[in-house]
């Protein structure tokens, strides 16, 4: 299959401009200091005061800032992916090769997809080495799925990119298309949805219980708030739980909105509120924007 060349050309191409080198060094500080100062600092004293801290304490701690960081590498990564060559007029060479228009957006995805998610894994297994030598509780199964749930994060926004950089006619623009749903999903999401709820709560009946539904809803069609929840139902007993604590707000009325999105959602969620849901809603985006910027690509005079 010609996509495999492309995969192939474009994961080669990292190696030799040292990106998937610089990229694993980058991860690997970036996991790896904050696990060293965890377990030497926050483990050492709790085990000083008799209690045995777990790797699930300091996976809570990091999911927060991979949801921002992780992005932000694999739009530099991925934005000028077509677009750039697209500019230097090397992707009409590209494209006299045996490779279609859709090969050369599966072929970006998934090379620009691996030069991301194999430098979080690296850097996953350099801070799990860490841990092994130290006080802390190894949580296996929760630290592995977290690092994956990381990685599929990154690739997700690296799919992102792409359906931007197929569909922009410069890289300028394939930049500014990108950061600017990075912003929209990082920064103004919560508020969208807010907004969204306080429409429906003023002019739809619609009880309590379907509002927080919905709310929690719009929430998880995000990837970045996706990614949180899932990571966060690691940690927690319930779906429920996790779902209700991307609800936002610090100190007394914070807590009361959760315990009243608590009450409402009980201890079971509707189906589209699922662990499977959310991890559906996550991968869609793999698909959409891809598929999105290939037609327009597709249509493209180049």
């Amino acid at each position: 299959m010609s996509w495999e060349a492309v995969t192939k050309k474009d994961f080669q191409d990292s190696i030799r401009s040292y990106w998937l080198w610089g990229l694993s060094v980058l991860f690997i500080v970036f996991f790896g200091v904050p696990a060293y100062f965890f377990a030497d600092r926050v483990g050492s004293a709790a085990q000083q005061q008799g209690q045995q801290l777990s790797t699930d304490a300091f996976l809570n701690i990091l999911a927060e800032v991979n949801a921002f960081f992780v992005p932000v590498i694999a739009i530099v990564i991925a934005y000028a992916a077509i677009a750039g060559e697209r500019d230097s007029g090397t992707l009409k060479l590209l494209l006299s090769l045996p490779h279609s228009r859709l090969d050369v957006v599966v072929g970006k995805v998934l090379g620009r997809g691996a030069v991301v998610a194999l430098p979080v894994l690296v850097g996953f297994v350099v801070a799990g080495g860490i841990f092994l030598v130290t006080p802390v509780e190894f949580g296996y199964a929760n630290y592995a799925l977290f690092a994956l749930l990381t990685a599929l994060l990154g690739v997700t926004y690296v799919a992102i990119a792409i359906g931007f950089s197929a569909a922009a006619d410069s890289a300028r623009r394939a930049m500014i298309g990108t950061v600017g749903i990075y912003v929209l999903f990082t920064l103004l999401w919560n508020r969208f949805a807010s907004g969204l709820i306080n429409l429906l709560s003023e002019y739809a009946d619609l009880g309590g219980e379907s509002l927080v539904s919905i709310h929690l809803l719009v929430k998880v069609l995000n990837p970045s708030q996706a990614y949180k929840s899932l990571t966060l139902r690691l940690v927690t007993d319930t779906a429920a739980q996790a779902r209700v604590s991307l609800i936002g707000g610090g100190g007394l009325q914070g807590q009361l909105n959760r315990q009243m999105y608590a009450q409402a959602l009980g201890d079971s969620v509707p189906f589209y509120l699922s662990d499977m849901a959310v991890v559906v809603f996550m991968l869609a985006w793999l698909v959409i924007l891809p598929a999105a910027g290939y037609y327009v690509f597709d249509q493209a005079d180049l």
